[in-house]
């Protein structure tokens, strides 16, 4: 994976996490105090907060990593590897000994993984930030208004968990089985 494509998906990553720690700011600190009118203005912002972006993009990439390791090896033992040493090994010679382009699809399929991997965490943090702001700082709305954009927010946000979570988990059983058939088949088709 060049170091483009490893840019732009932990900037995707963090996007994700930016928007949920603002609420969580906003809810916490209101939104009065913020020159909201100039922010929009001001190109010399972008750079800060494409560098912050990044930073958290590699923070949730690591603690979607932490949380996910336990289904990651259990999904990766029952769909064709059934220890770390072989799954290594397996890794190892299919990308010593492939071509270059089912190596890049490999890489795709990874940051895939991981781009849904860490939004199932971004959208359970957007749903618990959503729902904070909105009942901490929309108190000039009529209840019934809260309560449409609460259940609204709850809806949305965690319907994004849930696929974000089923594609991951799909992403991840047909990656271990493709390069247990890519493994199998370089080993079967090695030149004597």
């Amino acid at each position: 994976m060049n170091t483009t494509n490893l840019f732009v998906e932990l900037i995707v990553i963090g996007a994700g996490a930016f928007f949920w720690l603002l609420l969580f700011t906003l809810s916490l600190f209101g939104y009065d105090w913020f020159p909201w009118e100039k922010v929009g203005a001001a190109t010399a912002i972008l750079l800060p907060l494409l560098t912050v972006t990044y930073v958290l993009g590699i923070v949730v990439d690591r603690l979607a990593d932490r949380l996910f390791s336990k289904w990651d090896k259990r999904l990766r033992y029952t769909h064709g590897f059934p220890n770390n040493d072989e799954y290594h090994i397996a890794r190892n010679h299919v990308y010593t000994y492939a071509v270059d382009r089912l190596i890049a699809l490999f890489e795709y399929g990874r940051s895939r993984l991981r781009i849904t991997r860490a939004w199932s965490i971004n959208f359970v943090m957007l749903t618990l930030s959503s729902l904070v702001f909105i009942w901490t700082r929309l108190s000039n709305l009529p209840n019934s208004n809260r309560w449409m954009i609460t259940v609204f927010c709850f809806t949305l946000f965690s319907f994004g968990a849930g696929v974000t979570f089923s594609a991951w988990k799909k992403l991840a059983i047909n990656d271990y089985k493709r390069l247990k058939e890519t493994y199998d088949f370089l080993v079967s088709n090695k030149p004597s």
